[in-house]
């Protein structure tokens, strides 16, 4: 197999090992393993541009991203319809899409069960015309993203940016008001929490959100109930301890596709845990099993 690898330079694991010591040692390791690798050290837009030319070289079997789920994220639009299967090293704050997969974190082991790892055709969620592998929040969510990455960014600890991102919630606690349109579904909300998932969640460990399955083909929409501080906060303790199937604070069901329209013409949103500005209305869908992911054995 051939496989380019494209790794964030800024990754706190490649930093900490020097990132020519990473590229090295991930180098070392699949030729060891009768594969022919090209590891490539990047950040910022230059991880977008070595992705996409990794994605039009016809000699490329796998595509492999060394980062966080935002650098996955980002690089759907390039792996989707290239042919390529599309792999990860954990190598960011929460690694949803690695644990999900069950991709070892340690980066020697990780870069091995790729190596021998099964393309398997995985479930995309899709709101307009981005991808998502994770999840896409409106509401209040996004902010307590953004805090908690600067905080990030200046060095702090992972504790350091939940108290941050906890802060940035009570500056600005932000309520979505929407229409909700999908198959036999039309309702008004007004709520500090809605989120739709790549296929449905369950309860997991704290801090973490798992999905029953990735080929389900369908999305999971989760709706906190109450639009105050007070419910958010009840909300945010029970998502914090992985509760995402038992969570009385939360209505949820399950849509193949849907519709929301907001007040807000460019409300932020978090996506793969991500936050930006996106034009309204949103329309959402899943894309089954156009992804292949290498899913260790």
């Amino acid at each position: 197999m051939r496989i380019a690898a494209i790794i964030n330079e800024r990754a706190g694991t490649v930093a900490r090992l020097s990132p020519p010591v990473v590229a090295a040692r991930l180098s070392a390791i699949w030729t060891s393993l009768g594969h022919q690798a090209h590891v490539t050290l990047a950040e910022g837009k230059d991880m977008g541009r070595a992705i996409r030319k990794a994605c039009r070289d016809p000699a490329v079997h796998a595509v492999i991203i060394g980062g966080g789920d935002g650098s996955l994220s980002r690089s759907l639009k390039h792996v989707v319809g290239s042919g390529k299967s599309l792999g990860v090293l954990p190598l960011g704050t929460m690694n949803y899409v690695a644990r999900q997969f069950g991709v070892p974190f340690d980066l020697d082991r990780a870069a091995a069960a790729l190596a021998d790892a099964v393309p398997t055709p995985t479930d995309l969620g899709r709101v307009n015309d981005r991808f998502f592998l994770i999840r896409a929040c409106l509401g209040a969510f996004p902010e307590f993203i953004r805090s908690r990455d600067e905080a990030r960014r200046k060095g702090g600890s992972f504790l350091d940016g939940a108290l941050a991102g906890l802060s940035g919630l009570a500056r600005g606690h932000r309520l979505i008001e929407a229409e909700l349109i999908g198959p036999d579904v039309q309702a008004r909300i007004a709520t500090s929490f809605l989120m739709v998932s790549n296929n449905m969640c369950r309860d997991s460990d704290p801090f973490q959100l798992e999905r029953e399955r990735m080929d389900g083909a369908t999305l999971g929409v989760y709706i906190g109930q109450g639009a105050g501080p007070i419910s958010l906060m009840d909300l945010g303790l029970q998502v914090a301890m992985g509760r995402w199937a038992s969570n009385e604070a939360l209505i949820r069901g399950s849509l193949p596709w849907l519709e929301i329209r907001t007040r807000q013409r460019k409300p932020l949103v978090s996506i793969d845990g991500e936050v930006e500005k996106m034009e309204a209305p949103f329309r959402f869908d899943i894309l089954p099993g156009v992804l292949p992911m290498l899913v260790p054995k």
